[in-house]
């Protein structure tokens, strides 16, 4: 039966409509006093997390589900119809569990390798950001469930996330940090976008009505809901008026009362109140009609679509002839990470696989020999002497030089990455790269290969002492069976970087305005983000964007383009041969390289890809599309997109540095308004350790000097600011953070500060706005304990005990 939303509508009190626009506890829609079905949505970019009761900092006792690979990890497939099958297994799940819609995908833009919450994004490529986002989206619709395209915008770091300002440039915004969100939105249509915490241009991202209004509504034509991330709906008149759909968690009353006041008041009509309304019915309550009693689904099928996600995303990074291994070979497996796998990352995304399988069993049902030997621990950086050699004596006893590989299991450990907190360098723990290098020192390094972990681009200096490395990412609950696949060769690599791994995180474009220690984020590497920057600079990588091996190898011939271009879409054919002896997949990109002009652009650009597969000797013809977009750039006079002209080259190849064939194309277009290489030099000049812009160029781009945060005075606190700052300026904040201190530490006994969902709950409370913790904190955080918090800040001590004496 489908919904008539006008009648339900017109049977609900104000003060239902007004309740409506709020979730019920943290997962579920309002009734309306049994009127309206309630719904109920989970986290799950990568694997449905349901709670049946929600409990602080508790991430681990969510109900089994299957565990698929990381968005980091799947980005790498480049394959967005096997994306497609991911989306569509998850979406099963939800179907029976009776969930409604899937908190996902996240397609926030890698600024920086350091984000922790990376492993949940796809890439640093808009492009191909939006081609997975778009299969993602249409897999898991495609039974009926909902989706939340996520973080609704420019939210590109966990550091003071819920506060944090992105200041940034309209050209950047358009071109990087919208334009994936521009494309999954017209082309999947997801059922909802979710407002991120932090604000863009001094707007919280939940109450900007350029972005949710003027952008997502009346340019994108976008006629789905909009959800606030958990707590991130603050000025809540402010949020309805300027876009917001639905309010999430629970208000615990706070703002339904603010709501029902300024209706009363006369500050919101019946008109919006009722379109409101209907909106979440629409939208969300909707959903409910795809609910089916009693669904089954095979979780050993759905095991199965995980494993050949992670085994078509394992990227091969270095192979000296070590991989595959034959079953001759004894395997010595070193390192804990082969026997207590990282599969995914901290978090509100974390998943209770429904099975798992460590690397060691795995290969060893392959028919191999195996030894395993510990090495090192996971839950610590410390490598003990007595450790070191009891490992080397155990490897001297097994090892035979012709007889022997060494599988070395290495990588980023739990505590490195998670969401709510930022890594502050790429290394990976040096008890791992201890041991490692006084493996390769005692028995060689010819016979290493390196097996990775991690969410994020992470140091791989210890590749010089491995004759291989094998990138596995974070790759869900079939991961060890996925690495015995691939080292016994019966399956091929085929997985390629989508993002750039650099030799240092001072090689970075952001380096010095990443996750500042105050609000302002400056985004003054503008449009230069990850291989833009590197290869327009010619900056040197560790590994290219768009990089992976194979056990075979690729030709490429027969580049077809035409001449000229004046509109429209065209056709760019050529052709890809396998010629080496086993078959296996290629992914061929296609990159536009623009002319030398007076405006600031990358000299490289992605604007296509296929994957094929073929067989010893095979040869395909692939054929890409190019449009206007291929060739165009925000022009922020016109406010419009717009194709600038002159002779391009079209460039195919293995990825962003390995480019095999190119043509010219001669482009009719339009020039752009202004001469930016006279206006903003710096932009210009090759800077081999990070962007150097002044402030004043920057700030020109930004169309004036912003307000800063980053010195907060007394009596200029608000609910608005961070706890962390707030409780820190006066006696009464310090006590209060005492106590809550206390507080946490109590509710999350038995977990290691170190452990990640202490970290996010800490930083979730420590980060938090204030206005949004009253709906995040269970309760505990008030607003009257809030108002007293903010009247302390700011001297007000007769207004504060005059607050703390109102019932």
């Amino acid at each position: 039966m489908i919904m008539n939303v006008d009648k339900i509508c017109g049977q609900l009190t104000v003060e239902e409509k007004i309740r409506l626009l709020g979730g019920v506890g943290d997962w579920h829609t309002y009734d309306c006093n049994g009127k309206i079905p309630s719904v109920m949505m989970t986290d799950g970019p990568h694997g449905i997390r349901k709670l049946e009761q929600e409990k602080v900092g508790d991430i681990e006792t969510s109900k089994p589900a299957t565990c698929f690979p990381t968005a980091s990890a799947i980005a790498c497939s480049w394959n967005p119809e096997l994306v497609k099958k991911m989306g569509e297994a998850i979406a099963k799940e939800a179907k029976k569990e009776q969930i409604s819609m899937v908190l996902g995908c996240g397609i926030n833009i890698k600024r920086s390798p350091l984000c922790g919450r990376n492993f949940e994004y796809f890439s640093e490529d808009p492009y191909l950001t939006g081609k997975l986002a778009t299969g993602y989206i249409e897999g898991v619709q495609s039974l009926g469930i909902g989706t939340s395209l996520k973080h609704y915008a420019v939210n590109s770091q966990e550091t003071r996330r819920m506060t944090s300002n992105s200041q940034i440039d309209e050209r950047t915004l358009r071109e990087i940090y919208l334009s994936a969100f521009e494309e999954t939105v017209k082309k999947a249509k997801p059922t909802s976008v979710m407002a991120s915490y932090n604000r863009i241009n001094g707007e919280f991202a939940a109450r900007n009505k350029y972005l949710l209004t003027d952008i997502l509504r009346k340019e994108w034509k976008y006629q789905g809901g909009v959800v606030s991330d958990w707590g991130a709906a603050n000025n809540i008149v402010s949020c309805m008026k300027n876009g917001l759909t639905l309010e999430m968690p629970n208000p615990k009353g706070f703002h339904t009362d603010v709501l029902k006041q300024a209706y009363q008041d006369g500050q919101i009509t019946d008109q919006e109140l009722n379109q409101w309304a209907k909106n979440v019915l629409q939208n969300f309550v909707s959903l409910h009609e795809n609910v089916e009693e009693h669904y089954e689904v095979d979780m050993e099928e759905q095991d199965q679509v995980a494993r050949r996600l992670e085994n078509e995303s394992a990227v091969l990074l270095k192979n000296n002839g070590v991989l595959p291994i034959g079953k001759e070979k004894k395997i010595i497996i070193i390192g804990e990470l082969a026997e207590k796998m990282r599969f995914q990352g901290g978090g509100s995304s974390h998943i209770q696989p429904t099975m798992m399988k460590n690397a060691i069993e795995a290969i060893r049902e392959k028919g191999y020999q195996v030894v395993y030997i510990r090495g090192y621990q996971n839950e610590t950086e410390q490598l003990e002497e007595r450790q070191l050699q009891n490992a080397l004596e155990q490897l001297k006893r097994e090892y035979r030089k012709n007889e022997c590989v060494i599988l070395y299991f290495i990588g980023l450990t739990e505590d490195y990455e998670g969401e709510g907190y930022d890594r502050k360098t790429l290394r990976i723990p040096q008890n791992q790269e201890q041991l490692l290098s006084e493996i390769a020192e005692t028995v060689g390094k010819e016979n290493i290969a390196a097996i990775s972990f991690g969410g994020a681009p992470m140091d791989f200096s210890f590749e010089k002492n491995a004759a291989a490395v094998l990138h596995m990412y974070l790759g869900g609950q079939a991961v060890g069976e996925s690495v015995a696949d691939l080292i016994s060769g019966e399956v091929n690599p085929s997985g390629k970087l989508a993002e750039t791994i650099p030799f240092s995180e001072k090689d970075t474009p952001a380096w010095r305005y990443f996750a500042p220690p105050h609000d302002d984020v400056e985004y003054r590497e503008g449009i230069f983000v990850g291989y833009r920057y590197y290869e327009t600079f010619h900056v040197p990588v560790r590994y290219p964007f768009g990089y992976g091996l194979s056990y075979t190898s690729f030709s490429y011939s027969d580049l077809k383009v035409p001449e000229t271009y004046s509109g429209g879409k065209v056709k760019v054919r050529f052709k890809v041969k396998n010629i080496g002896s086993v078959s296996g997949s290629e992914t061929a990109q296609l990159y536009v390289c623009p002319p030398e002009s007076d405006v600031i652009r990358s000299s490289i650009e992605l604007n296509g890809f296929q994957k094929v597969f073929l067989h010893p000797g095979e040869e395909k013809e692939v054929i890409l599309e190019l449009d206007e977009r291929s060739f165009s750039v925000y022009d922020v006079e016109k406010k419009a997109f717009s194709v600038l002209g002159g002779k391009y080259r079209i460039c195919i190849g293995a990825s962003v540095r390995d480019l095999r064939l190119d043509a010219e194309i001669d482009v009719s277009g339009n020039s752009y308004f202004r001469n930016e290489r006279e206006l903003f030099p710096d932009y210009f000049k090759e800077q081999p350790h990070g962007m150097e812009i002044c402030a004043e160029q920057f700030y020109q781009l930004l169309g004036g000097e912003p307000k800063h945060d980053r010195e907060k005075t007394r009596g200029a606190y608000t609910v608005y600011d961070s706890y962390q700052d707030v409780v820190s300026a006066s006696l009464f904040g310090k006590c209060v953070r005492g106590i809550v201190n206390i507080g946490l530490k109590i509710m999350l006994r038995g977990k290691s500060e170190q452990d990640p969902a202490f970290k996010m709950v800490k930083m979730g409370v420590e980060e938090g706005n204030l206005e949004g913790l009253i709906a995040t904190s269970g309760g505990i955080a008030t607003p009257k304990l809030i108002d007293l918090l903010v009247l302390n800040a700011n001297k007000q001590y007769l207004r504060a005990f005059k607050r703390m004496l109102k019932k």
